[in-house]
């Protein structure tokens, strides 16, 4: 008894101590990981957006700097699936080719042991990534964009509108992929308004043009939600009609947003419900649908990336360059089937939330086909 017991304590042991060596060995390829793919991210994107306020737009350096820093969690949210997959094809790779993998197998532990510390990490990393995609991307890359947005705009420039007004309770909601405030026009938009009446009104419209004290809408329909009459939808060619919307000189920056995923999780929620209610057509709504499914698929992919990432590491027994290059291409695979879903559950085709998830369902199928053979 008192031999099984020393036994069991030293197989303990030996397992805490290999889990510490997995943890160690797995953090730092992570954060090496994060430190290359966010390097990447900034010298595409972020530099180029940079130079264009520095020098086209003539920002400041300190408007540039603060950019820059707004654009930063947005760029470590980007970076940390493909740096939790990297870490999983880093490590499990260079201890196959070291025959470390080799030797622990002899010694009785199982793949699928191993996988318990892996595991644990990336869940760990998928909370951290779900706090950032659910509640500090939206709103530090939203300034961001309003900043850019603030320079283009005195440039003259033709950019897109989201305006929630006021935002804690609105009772109006535009949405405008263009708008050109010297020309007072705006394209492919629509609008939810809350009138004095309590009457909701929905409308798109193709064009909408400021003339002159009020905003025309060309080629769209309206559609009128009252409590005490059936409800009414018009198709128009021309409309002029009273709305909340003010003049395009007085709509104020800090009102501004480009789209639902400049949005947190608790206020796409909120607008969700919202067009909901309002009985807003599904292909509005789904972009906003599927957006909210992202933040979640997105924090679920580094747990997926990871569990696929280390069977195929241990079949290439390699680590250093051929990780980065396996994790590129695998995180590509994934981006692009994640982005055939948002499309095809923005268009209706499948459940929103199916095609949020896509890669994750594709992912999990695998790893559970493949995971029983490594026994």
């Amino acid at each position: 008894m008192s031999c099984s017991l020393t036994r069991h304590w030293r197989v303990d042991r030996v397992m805490t101590i290999l889990d510490r060596y997995l943890l160690r060995e797995l953090a730092g390829a992570w954060l090496i990981g994060l430190a290359v793919f966010v390097g990447f991210l900034l010298v595409g994107e972020v530099l180029r957006k940079s130079i264009e306020l520095l020098f086209s737009l003539q920002a400041p350096p300190r408007d540039v700097l603060r950019w820059v820093l707004l654009a930063l969690p947005y760029l470590v949210a980007w970076s940390i699936p493909i740096s939790t997959l990297f870490s999983v094809v880093m490590t499990i790779g260079r201890m196959s080719h070291d025959l470390e993998i080799t030797a622990l197998l002899a010694a009785g532990v199982s793949f699928l042991r191993l996988l318990v510390p892996i595991g644990g990490l990336a869940l760990l990393v998928s909370f951290l990534s779900f706090w950032l995609n659910a509640f500090v991307v939206p709103p530090t890359y939203g300034a961001a964009d309003a900043l850019l947005w603030r320079y283009r705009e005195r440039g003259g420039a033709t950019t897109g509108l989201f305006i929630v007004d006021p935002p804690k309770a609105p009772r109006l909601i535009l949405n405008a992929s263009q708008f050109d405030p010297a020309k007072g026009e705006m394209k492919n938009l629509w609008l939810l308004e809350t009138t004095k009446k309590g009457e909701r009104v929905y409308l798109e419209a193709q064009k909408a043009r400021w003339v002159g004290n009020r905003w025309e809408f060309y080629n769209g329909f309206v559609q009128i939600i009252a409590s005490d009459k059936p409800m009414v939808r018009e198709q128009f060619e021309r409309l002029s009609r009273p709305t909340a919307l003010r003049p395009p000189s007085e709509l104020s920056i800090d009102k501004k947003r480009l789209a639902p995923n400049r949005l947190t999780l608790t206020a796409l929620s909120a607008e969700i419900k919202r067009m909901r209610q309002w009985k807003v057509p599904y292909e509005v709504i789904a972009e906003y649908v599927v957006e909210w499914h992202n933040r979640f698929a997105m924090s679920l992919s580094c747990f997926v990336l990871a569990m696929l990432g280390a069977p195929i590491a241990l079949k290439l027994r390699r680590g250093g360059g051929i990780a980065v290059g396996v994790s590129v291409v695998l995180f590509l695979l994934y981006y692009l089937v994640w982005n055939i879903g948002c499309q095809l559950g923005e268009a209706g085709q499948i459940p929103a939330s199916i095609g949020s998830h896509l890669p994750n369902l594709i992912g999990l199928a695998f790893v559970a086909a493949i995971l029983p053979r490594l026994k």
